[in-house]
Parts: structure tokens; sequence; C-alpha cells
């Protein structure tokens, strides 16, 4: 009896005491995207976005991240002028994108993070790995840009703007 209640008030310690919660935001981490245009390398951040993360082991494990795009800076005038019109992010329209994860599982290296985008209206699976780090968690992964509408007028054979587009997250704690 005694040896089950021990095992017991472990699991409720280990699944409660230690069950970590994330606030954070683009004044404390950073989120920013890269691609290409006209075969030149570019790259850009999210000046407005904000995430709360619950990490395994939570029984209630979940990311929810929203992101103003209109916030998109790459430091070309051009480029950021472009971002918010209709065909790119239509940031009148669609001011605010938003991630969900739907599952998440301790890894060896992190957590492996399954999840739902939904930007320009459009909902899209997306699936990463967030590593442990010495300084926080950094996630790298990309998104079809084509699949979420984006430039789909300009550049539907994704001549000129590649068509995957790299995101990071670094979350420092």
């Amino acid at each position: 009896m005694l040896k089950r209640l021990f095992t017991l008030s472990l699991f409720l310690f280990n699944t409660t005491v230690f069950a970590e919660k994330i606030e954070t935001n683009s004044t404390t981490s950073k989120l920013s995207f890269s691609g290409q245009h006209a075969g030149r390398d570019f790259t850009g951040v999210f000046n407005s976005w904000n995430a709360t993360l619950v990490l395994p082991p939570s029984e209630d494990a979940s990311i929810q991240a929203t992101f103003q795009v209109s916030s998109a800076e790459t430091g070309n005038a051009l480029y950021d002028e472009t971002l918010t019109e209709e065909d790119w992010f239509a940031a009148d329209k669609h001011p605010t994108a938003r991630f969900t994860s739907t599952s998440i599982e301790s890894t060896s290296s992190g957590y492996k993070v399954i999840g739902t985008l939904v930007l320009r209206g459009k909902s899209g699976p997306v699936e990463f790995e967030l590593e442990e780090t010495k300084d926080g968690l950094i996630a790298t992964f990309s998104i079809d840009r084509l699949s979420f509408g984006i430039g789909e007028e300009s550049d539907p054979t994704a001549e000129w703007v590649s068509r995957e587009i790299g995101l990071q997250l670094t979350i420092k704690r």
C-alpha cells in the first residue's frame, strides 16, 4: 500500500510541479523568416507576436502563438510594403496569423510539435522540432507559401520568390 501511495505521489508531483509554462513575445524572443527573391537571399522578422507554451510532461501540453503580419520587416522598404499587400499577407483582411499545436511529444533533443498554421485565412499543417539549447528553445522549419495563397497571383510558379519560406523561432529563457 505504501509503495502505491509513493508511486502515485511521484506521478502527481512529476506531472504537476514540473509542467513548464512559457509566456513569450517579440520583446524577449525572435520569430524570423527567410527565402530568396530574384536569386538573392532575404531575411526578416515579425516585430509583434506572442506565444504561450505548455510543455511535456504536462497532460495539457500545447502551443498557442499569434503574430501580426503587418509587423513583418526585412529592412528593404519595397519588400516590407509588398508583404502587406493583398497578394501577399493581405494584412487588411487577415491582420493576424495563428499557430495552434495538436500534438507535442518529448524527444531526445526537445519536442516534436505538430499543429495548424492559419495564415491569410488558410489553414495548413506544420510540423517541427523544438530543440532545447542552453539558452532556450529553437525551432527551424519551412512552409510552402503557395499553399497559403501568398504571392499566388504575382508569382504562382515561384519564379521570383522561393516557394519554401524558412521560419526560425528562438525562445529565450
